[in-house]
């Protein structure tokens, strides 16, 4: 990988993929992303960067929150879709509430590994991994309900092309 960079802000592409939670020597709250060749630090925490994303793509987060909840009739721990025209759909392992919340690309995730009951490796499309203190039941469930809501959403598009 590349030296890593930091920077004010950051928009999620198709490279991204991982957001991580950390905080700087000062204790302020930032953001590791993980890009397909490079880390970069975000002076931001991953909640924001999400829904900096989702306004640069025209939505926020909370309107995406909202439009799982009804899609698919739940918004906890929901997925959310930074642009359905680009793929990509986000994530959370654990409550975004929580600060130590990583966010996961339902695209780059490859597969995940069972290390231990209650952690698992996920690997992504480069080969890089991460550890996480879930079980692997718990995170592909998580993965598979984001390809279900990509897939709804792309249900959805294909619907409106063929109509009009």
């Amino acid at each position: 990988m590349k030296k890593s960079k930091q920077l004010k802000s950051y928009e999620i592409h198709t490279n991204t993929m991982a957001l991580l939670p950390y905080h700087n020597e000062e204790g302020k709250p930032m953001t590791e992303v993980w890009e397909e060749d490079q880390n970069l630090y975000v002076e931001k925490p991953p909640l924001k960067v999400l829904n900096e994303s989702c306004i640069y793509l025209g939505s926020t987060y909370e309107g995406q929150r909202e439009a799982v909840r009804q899609a698919m009739g739940f918004s906890s721990l929901a997925p959310i879709m930074i642009s359905a025209q680009l793929g990509i759909f986000f994530f959370p392992v654990e409550s975004p509430k929580n600060s130590s919340c990583i966010w996961l690309s339902q695209t780059h995730v490859q597969r995940i590994e069972a290390k231990e009951s209650e952690l698992s490796r996920v690997i992504f499309s480069n080969g890089s991994h991460i550890l996480i203190p879930q079980s692997k039941y718990s995170l592909e469930i998580k993965l598979h309900r984001t390809a279900h809501y990509r897939f709804v959403i792309s249900e959805r598009v294909s619907e409106r092309l063929i109509k009009y």
